[in-house]
């Protein structure tokens, strides 16, 4: 029989004709198999496509932390006069505790009246400017969002902050109320010419009737309690709350494509396993042929 020339089109659609029929008896025999690694596939490039649509806003401000006077500044004992509410760093970990973002969220949700699919995906930062200062972010789907989440976020480290800042005040003023009695009390025993007389201590409170020696002393005494109560209200008056610095127009940003870089690098993996495990399974048909 003459013999049939193959053209070079044929010899190389003949290794394709082969793993295709391979393929066909790989997806007969492995029929479950096949549709998990379509799933995966189809799962993949879903989570990509689903990417690209998801949209997120960013709101920006920062935090100045506020002062208040200290224990040693208060009962005039040495040491810094005035101290920070909070610590920076402390107050970066409490915003980023879940109970701290579950509440404010909570109250974002009833300020805007929408709880209804608000707030998906809806995140809240600290960030660390310096001791005195910190950056608080707020992202969610919308710039209303983002905006409403950071106000309320404001919201909850003030009220935080105001439950340590007035029962501090409220102690300098008790102290500076017991020092003012006790120079009046001083003041009239000078005008009386009385040698004994109840002093105050340093917090503010009486020891009880001490003879005096000399009227001398007394008026020490008295410029002492004059330059306690004169700190105590300059403490007063430079203790302030914590605030937000560009509260009344916050910085936004957005709105931009979000996780699209892992759910990129999600599908890519999904890829690599579907066409790995087809050629493994292939292969293993290959030899059975």
């Amino acid at each position: 029989m003459p013999m049939v020339e193959r053209t070079p089109q044929a010899s190389a659609f003949l290794p394709l004709a082969r793993w295709s029929d391979i393929a066909a008896q790989a997806v007969r025999r492995h029929w479950i198999l096949s549709l998990v690694i379509g799933a995966i596939l189809l799962a993949a490039l879903g989570s990509l496509a689903v990417g690209r649509k998801v949209e997120s806003w960013t709101a920006t401000t920062s935090i100045a932390i506020g002062t208040m006077p200290s224990f040693d500044g208060i009962l005039g004992l040495s040491g810094v006069p005035v101290e920070r509410v909070e610590n920076a760093r402390d107050l970066v970990a409490r915003i980023g505790a879940i109970q701290f973002q579950d509440n404010v969220l909570a109250d974002a949700r009833k300020a805007l009246r929408d709880p209804r699919g608000s707030f998906a995906g809806a995140s809240l930062r600290g960030i660390v400017v310096d001791d005195s200062s910190i950056r608080l972010e707020a992202s969610s789907a919308s710039k209303e969002e983002a905006l409403t989440l950071l106000q309320q976020a404001i919201l909850a480290i003030q009220a935080a902050h105001q439950k340590l800042f007035e029962p501090r005040m409220e102690l300098l003023r008790s102290v500076r109320a017991s020092l003012q009695d006790a120079r009046a009390r001083l003041n009239d025993t000078l005008k009386k010419g009385d040698m004994e007389f109840a002093p105050a201590r340093s917090d503010g409170t009486f020891a009880g009737p001490v003879f005096v020696a000399s009227p001398g002393a007394s008026v020490d005494r008295m410029l002492n309690i004059d330059t306690r109560i004169a700190v105590l209200a300059y403490l007063e008056r430079t203790g302030r709350m914590t605030a937000s610095q560009d509260e009344a127009s916050p910085a936004t940003e957005g709105p931009r494509q979000v996780n699209l870089v892992r759910k990129a690098i999600l599908a890519g993996l999904g890829m690599v396993l579907f066409i790995g495990l087809l050629t493994f399974f292939l292969r293993r048909s290959a030899r059975a042929v």
